[in-house]
């Protein structure tokens, strides 16, 4: 490759990356806290090395497992011991890595799976719905002073960090169908024989639920035998 200079023709030298033999082998950890974690951030470390050596400002990509792929939601750079210092938020248990790219001189890393562990996020569901007994049935209402059906538990996943849409029939759209024999508290329950009602399966053959006008938030058995559950 040439360049012109004071009308001369120069040689100038290609930005080639080096080839991938001659790239330092890259290791990228993560870790996590130990044991059960409340619903909410949780700190994840990465700690980057290449040929045994700490990386410093190197990049890493914190990611959750989405299906049969990886998503990024953090992206953290490395300080003089290698490590980078990030969070994901984890309403539900979690499988994350940390994926390094790599550069011209490194080769790509990815690290083992860390499962974050969420705590009896079921009984914090049932907690947060046992708050609103007794606050009324409004068509349309998203709380927390009154609700309707999909409204309440859109409220109550929606303060353990889980968005819902506001309708029965949404929510069961983005909601994985689970046997009832697998039902779990805090699960959805959808009534197929009433159009669009949910509730939250409290166990036991029981659920939390805004009713219809005239009603209150209330715990009551599941008088139907024509519901699915759903886990989101």
């Amino acid at each position: 490759m040439t360049s012109a200079l004071s009308g001369a023709l120069l040689p100038v030298l290609g930005a080639t990356q080096a080839s991938a033999a001659e790239r330092a082998a890259s290791t990228v950890r993560a870790s996590g806290p130990g044991g059960s974690v409340a619903p909410g951030n949780v700190p994840v470390t990465a700690r980057l090395l290449a040929d045994g050596a700490w990386v410093r400002n190197g990049v890493v990509d914190l990611q959750i497992r989405e299906g049969d792929g990886w998503r990024t939601v953090d992206r953290v750079a490395t300080d003089a011991e290698g490590l980078g210092r990030g969070a994901v938020s984890a309403a539900a248990d979690l499988r994350v890595r940390a994926y390094y790219r790599g550069s011209s001189t490194r080769t790509p890393a990815a690290s083992g799976t860390l499962v974050i562990d969420v705590a009896d996020r079921g009984r914090q569901i049932l907690a947060e719905a046992a708050r609103h007994r007794g606050k009324p049935y409004v068509y349309g209402a998203t709380g927390p002073e009154a609700f309707d059906c999909s409204g309440f538990t859109r409220y109550v996943y929606g303060r353990l960090g889980t968005s819902l849409p506001h309708s029965a029939r949404a929510q069961e759209d983005v909601a994985r169908s689970v046997p009832r024999a697998q039902a779990r508290p805090g699960d959805l329950v959808f009534v197929q024989d009433v159009a669009g009602h949910v509730g939250i399966y409290a166990g036991n053959g029981r659920m939390w639920d805004a009713p219809r006008s005239g009603k209150t938030v209330q715990l009551r058995d599941i008088w139907t035998n024509n519901y699915t559950i759903g886990r989101v």
